[in-house]
């Protein structure tokens, strides 16, 4: 796959560079703008594995599955998964929503792990981007198609996910945008017009993990403003946030310094979502990594027809 691309060879200044690399064992596109760094990988669900800001990385990679590739054996997918359900690489990808639908309790391997065509890059004076197409997936007839662009003017980066359903049925489904980021680290959420009681605006997930209601711990607090999530401990617990318009500021505290990822994404409070919430937080018992979640509404989609979410990124550094 990744030998056919032929049209392009690599632009680079001193600054900005848009190039093919060699990553943790994987072929792989670099996206450099001043200080940020964007990794992606077509061959495992075209992820975007590394996030990099000075230097630093601040998404999870698991280290014991860097530079595989399934072969679709029986025996590897055992290896690759291992104690879990499905090969946990690390990064940013893309699910489809709900869980509930994923075949086998994992989300569709074609989509998740398997190869994505480079369908295109490019690199001029305002952007430089990435367009990634997967197959069509063989459990349930669904392509996902990501355009990754990051902008010359602040080096902020775009995620747009496309989800289309080839099959000849109608689906429903939602666009899940999950990113595995180094623990340790917070989540802070913006919510307005909420109750007066921060508590209504949080959905625990009690089968995720020993806590059950995670308003009851000290991982979670909140105010009338905002919902902290508290990611450094090696405790399951996943929450959904509601009443927020989908702002949401991770501040990492690593042995190599603070950085802050923001992200934005659009929510709208008349639609329906697969899980409950537009937004979620979850924390990885073993595994030194949690996840920001972001979902699409729930739609029902026709043969043929689409639906599409972006999610806007930026990192700054030594910011509280």
């Amino acid at each position: 796959m990744l030998n056919r691309i032929s049209h392009f060879a690599g632009i680079a200044d001193t600054r900005r560079e848009l190039k093919w690399t060699a990553y943790r064992g994987w072929s792989a596109l670099s996206m450099r703008e001043g200080t940020v760094e964007l990794i992606v990988v077509p061959a495992i669900g075209g992820r975007l594995m590394s996030i990099r800001h000075e230097g630093i990385e601040l998404a999870y990679v698991n280290d014991a599955l860097a530079g595989h590739v399934p072969d679709w054996s029986a025996e590897q997918w055992r290896t690759l998964c291992g104690e879990w359900d499905f090969p946990l690489w690390g990064g940013g990808k893309t699910w489809v929503a709900p869980e509930s639908d994923w075949p086998e309790g994992a989300p569709q391997r074609d989509l998740d792990s398997g190869p994505y065509e480079v369908a295109s890059t490019w690199f001029d004076s305002r952007s430089m981007g990435i367009e990634l197409l997967s197959s069509v997936c063989r459990q349930s007839g669904m392509q996902i198609r990501r355009r990754i662009v990051l902008s010359a003017r602040d080096g902020s980066w775009t995620t747009s996910h496309e989800l289309i359903n080839c099959a000849e049925s109608a689906r429903p489904c939602a666009i899940w945008d999950v990113l595995m980021l180094r623990r340790p680290g917070r989540v802070d959420v913006a919510i307005e017009n909420a109750p007066r009681d921060w508590r209504e605006s949080v959905m625990p997930f009690v089968a995720k993990g020993p806590l059950g209601d995670v308003r009851n711990s000290g991982f979670v607090t909140g105010s009338d403003k905002h919902v902290t999530t508290v990611c450094t401990e090696a405790v399951e617990f996943k929450l959904g946030i509601n009443h927020s318009p989908g702002v949401v500021h991770v501040v990492f505290d690593l042995p190599e310094g603070k950085h802050t990822l923001s992200r934005r994404f659009p929510v709208f409070p008349d639609a329906r979502y697969a899980h409950g919430s537009p937004l979620e937080v979850f924390n990885a018992p073993r595994l030194p990594y949690f996840e920001i979640e972001s979902h699409g509404p729930l739609v029902v989609l026709q043969p043929r027809e689409s639906t599409t979410l972006s999610v806007l990124e930026a990192v700054t550094g030594d910011i509280e």
